[in-house]
This record gives structure tokens, C-alpha cells and sequence, in this order.
């Protein structure tokens, strides 16, 4: 269930099918349990030949690569071009405006190059810059966003509509996993650069 990466998992399988066969060969001298197992074996080597075969037509430009390989690891780049084709990517001049406090986030926002400033009752409270996720504490849950994001700079950005995200997530399982470890890995990152601030200023988040 913790494992992100799909292609290991299936080599696993294989590993514990093998032994399972030589355990039905002999001591159980089981042909039945040894013919299901073979099947296994046979299902999980097809996936991973399908895998490889889409990971190697499957190509990513300088930009994409540098989002989807860090943001989602374990997926196959099939999937990760799933993924991509259902957002698109903006150019956003300073004072665009990506949430607005008290509001749901109704697109979540990935930043390739630039930097956003987070507010909250006009105080700027955080900022996010390449590599930041806009809006993934809320956007599945439908939530009214904490804050109000603006562009602080020209920024590049790749965004996917809630109801789109919504969709991928419930449709495939390993998507769905992928998504929750990469929010729960960025916010974590928010979490030790808010507390580095914080430090300086004499404060400390717990």
C-alpha cells in the first residue's frame, strides 16, 4: 500500500510467485496451485512490458519532465501524460490573481517559474516559488482556500480545473495515490520553509 513506485511492486509479486511455485512443486505437489501462480507470474511480466513499452513512446519537454518526474515518481509516463493533458499551462503577469481567500480553489496550480505571494487579512503570510503546488489543501475537498494567492512576478504555471482533478483521482487508483503523497511531500516542504522563517524571526511552527 506505501509502495509509489508500480514497476517494483509488480517485480515483487513475481519474486513471491516463484516462490510460491517452488513451494507447490515440492512440498505440496500442487499443479493447480502452480498453474495459478504461473498465471501470475505471466499477468505481472505482460504489465510490465506494456509499461515499458509506453514509458519509451511517451515523451516530455524540458518543462513537463522537470514537473512530473519530481511530483509523481512512481507513475508510469503514460499516466503522467494522463495527468498533464488534463490541465494546461498559463503565463500569468504580477497581480494575477490563482485563489482568493474564503473561496473553494477551483483549479489546482503547479509553479514551473515564478513566485506567488500567500495573504491572509491582508498580511503576506508565505510565499511559493518553482516547484510549488497552489491550492492542494483544498482543491479535492472543495474547501474554501486560507488564502489569497497573487502572483508576485511574471509567472509560468500549469493548472488543472477541481472537477478534472476530481475525476483522475477517482478513475485510477495508482493516480490517486501519487497525488495524495505529492501533496502531503509539498506541504511538507512549505511546512520546514515556513518554520525556517519563523526561526528567524524568533517563532517556531510545531
Amino acid at each position: 500500500m506505501l509502495m509509489r513506485v508500480m514497476w517494483i511492486l509488480r517485480v515483487l509479486v513475481i519474486a513471491s510467485a516463484f516462490v510460491a511455485i517452488a513451494y507447490d512443486l515440492v512440498w505440496l505437489k500442487d499443479p493447480v496451485g502452480v498453474f495459478w501462480e504461473s498465471l501470475l507470474v505471466l499477468v505481472n511480466i505482460v504489465q510490465l512490458s506494456v509499461t515499458y513499452a509506453q514509458n519509451r513512446l511517451e515523451k516530455f519537454n524540458s518543462i513537463e519532465s522537470a514537473f512530473v518526474h519530481k511530483a509523481f515518481p512512481g507513475l508510469s509516463n503514460s499516466l503522467k501524460r494522463k495527468i498533464l493533458n488534463q490541465g494546461s499551462w498559463v503565463e500569468a503577469d504580477e497581480g494575477a490573481e490563482l485563489t482568493r481567500a474564503g473561496e473553494p480553489a477551483r483549479r489546482l496550480v503547479y509553479i514551473a517559474d515564478g513566485e506567488v505571494e500567500i495573504i491572509v487579512n491582508s498580511n503576506v503570510v508565505g510565499r511559493c516559488g518553482n516547484g510549488d503546488f497552489i491550492g492542494e489543501l483544498t482543491v479535492l475537498s472543495g474547501e474554501p482556500a486560507t488564502g489569497t494567492a497573487i502572483t508576485k512576478r511574471r509567472t509560468h504555471y500549469w493548472a488543472i480545473a477541481d472537477d478534472e482533478l476530481r475525476r483522475l483521482v477517482a478513475s485510477n487508483e495508482e493516480i490517486s495515490q501519487s497525488v495524495q503523497a505529492c501533496f502531503h511531500t509539498n506541504m511538507l516542504s512549505k511546512l520546514i520553509a515556513a518554520n525556517h522563517q519563523l526561526q528567524k524571526a524568533g517563532g517556531l511552527v510545531n
